[in-house]
């Protein structure tokens, strides 16, 4: 982004917005190299898995889980919640 760009943001979204997405862009950096659940390797190069997979973020914790993984997950949760 140039300044111009910057300024506009800010202005349209206000100081405490702009830190806000400062924040979540640094947490960007925490991102874990595999799935949390299978230890599956992630490659941030690769489009598909950049799409596919993942990122949960709660309370300053990053956590990332394949797409195998959150299917199973939303399986498991399907069938409590029927019973």
């Amino acid at each position: 982004m140039n300044r111009k760009q910057r300024r506009a943001t800010a202005k349209a979204l206000g100081k405490e917005n702009t830190e806000q997405l400062a924040q979540k862009v640094a947490q960007f950096n925490q991102l874990p190299q595999q799935c949390m659940t299978c230890d599956e390797t992630f490659d941030k190069t690769n489009k598909d898995m950049v799409q596919s997979w993942s990122v949960v973020v709660r309370q300053e914790t990053v956590r990332l889980f394949c797409p195998d993984c959150i299917k199973k997950t939303q399986e498991t949760m399907n069938e409590h919640c029927k019973t």
